[in-house]
């Protein structure tokens, strides 16, 4: 009973494989190519349907083929756009929210910027030192909080 039952599933499988793909095995799934080609070869009503579609195949081939028109390729890229290609859609949206007057390749360089600058000047004052006077520890101090009123404070 399950063998009748799962080549009725194949039967069924066969039939939606050849309207949607159509006679060419090479367009069939790649996963259901054994199955199909199995249950055709053992029901003639799925081989006359194979013929039939191999005959639409053959139809179809000789209509032909206009170019896309200029409206329906701005829609496929205005949806691309929309969607974003490989995923990319939601990670598009975050940087819109972050930055939303124009490209992201402003803050960025702008990041990169800073970031080489302020290594560049790290790296060409500093001076080491072993030790720190008080007065150095309240000039730096001074200097991180911006306050010049803060030494005179302390003193």
């Amino acid at each position: 009973m399950t063998d009748a039952s799962d080549f009725e599933k194949a039967k069924a499988r066969a039939r939606e494989v050849l309207d949607a793909y159509g006679a060419d095995e090479v367009r069939w799934p790649e996963a259901d190519r054994k199955a199909v080609r199995k249950a055709i070869s053992m029901d003639p009503l799925l081989a006359k349907r194979q013929a039939e579609e191999a005959e639409l195949d053959s139809l179809l081939a000789l209509a032909p083929v206009e170019a896309p028109s200029y409206a329906l390729q701005s829609r496929i890229l205005s949806t691309q756009k929309e969607e974003g290609i490989g995923g990319l859609g939601l990670v598009k949206q975050i940087l819109d929210l972050l930055w939303p007057y124009g490209s992201s390749a402003i803050p960025a360089g702008a990041l990169a910027a800073s970031i080489v600058l302020g290594v560049t000047s790290g790296a060409v004052t500093t001076i080491a030192t072993d030790s720190w006077s008080d007065e150095q520890s309240y000039d730096v101090l001074a200097l991180a909080l911006g306050d010049t009123t803060l030494t005179e404070e302390w003193q």
